[in-house]
C-alpha cells in the first residue's frame, strides 16, 4: 500500500499540539494480480472481468489509530476525523494491452465485511455505497488509465470498528483488453482532522 505509513506519521503533531491537521493527497495502492503476472483474462470479445476468479473485493488495512474514526476522545479533547475520496485510477501494467473497451468503472464501499468471509459484500446492495465512477460515455474513453470520479464519500464512515479494514469491491462493464492483464488500482484521499476542547 503506497504511502502507509502517512496516516500514522500524521498522529503525532495532532495528539502533542491538538492543532487541526489536514493533508489533501493520501494514496493508498492495491494490484490486481500477485506479482508481475497476467492473471486477468482477456482477448477479443471476452466480457470484462477485472479480477480473476471473481475476487473482486479488497481490503485496505488502517490499523487501529483513534485518528481514523468519525469522533474520539484525546485526553480533554475530541477529535473529529473525515478522509474523503478525491478520485481513484487503474493504471495498465501489460504492455500492449489497454482499457479502450472498457463502458464503465465502479468502486463501491462495504458497510460490513463480507460474511462468510470470501463472500460478496455487496450480495445485499444496502450493505455497499458508491464512492468512485467512470462512465465512459461521459468521461471519455481510456488507454492506460482510467480516472475514476470521486463523489466525496467519507471513507472513515466505512473503515469496519474490529478489523480496522476498509472493504472495496470493484464492479465493471464493457469488454476486456485483447490479451490477458494486469493493473493497479489506487485511491487519494483527502484527511481533515480537528481537536476540539470542551
Amino acid at each position: 500500500m503506497r504511502n502507509s505509513k502517512a496516516i500514522a506519521l500524521l498522529i503525532g503533531p495532532l495528539v502533542g499540539c491538538y492543532a487541526q491537521l489536514e493533508n489533501p493527497s493520501i494514496s493508498v495502492s492495491h494490484p490486481l494480480c500477485t506479482g508481475n503476472t497476467n492473471c486477468i483474462p482477456g482477448g477479443p470479445g471476452v466480457p470484462l472481468s477485472v479480477t480473476p476468479a471473481g475476487g473482486n473485493t479488497f481490503t485496505v488495512p488502517f490499523g487501529d489509530q483513534p485518528l481514523l474514526k468519525p469522533s474520539s476522545s484525546l485526553g480533554p479533547a475530541t477529535l473529529n476525523t473525515s478522509l474523503l475520496m478525491n478520485r481513484a485510477t487503474f493504471d495498465m501494467r501489460t504492455a500492449g494491452a489497454d482499457f479502450m473497451n472498457v463502458d464503465s468503472v465502479t468502486l463501491r464501499a462495504a458497510l460490513q465485511p463480507a460474511n462468510p468471509p470470501g463472500s460478496d459484500p455487496c450480495a445485499t446492495a444496502s450493505n455497499c455505497v458508491t464512492i468512485a465512477t467512470y462512465v465512459k460515455s461521459t468521461d471519455g474513453t481510456a488507454m492506460q488509465q482510467i480516472v475514476l470520479k470521486g463523489n466525496g464519500s467519507d471513507l472513515v464512515n466505512y473503515i469496519n470498528n474490529t478489523s480496522h479494514d476498509l472493504t472495496i469491491q470493484i464492479q465493471a462493464t464493457g469488454f476486456a483488453p485483447n490479451t490477458p492483464w494486469n493493473a493497479d488500482v489506487s485511491m487519494d484521499m483527502a484527511l481533515k482532522a480537528r481537536a476540539n476542547f470542551p
